[in-house]
């Protein structure tokens, strides 16, 4: 399911949870997963939610650019 546009908590919080769910990643989340892993010393879990907390980030500064 494609991200939300918006910039309002609700709608940051819906991409978040859109983007922890138990599903399969592509592979480069994967990748950039275990990085994380690894340079952080966190659970796979963790730097999971930390990679889908920036993606919903970013997506809320880009739907803000187009007024």
């Amino acid at each position: 399911m494609p991200l939300k546009k918006g910039k309002s908590q609700k709608i940051i919080s819906a991409n978040i949870k859109e983007l922890t769910k138990k599903r399969s990643v592509g592979k480069n989340r994967k990748k950039a997963i275990s990085t994380l892993t690894k340079k952080r010393g966190i659970s796979k879990a963790q730097a999971q939610r930390l990679q889908a907390v920036a993606i919903a980030l970013g997506k809320s500064r880009k739907s803000q650019k187009h007024k």
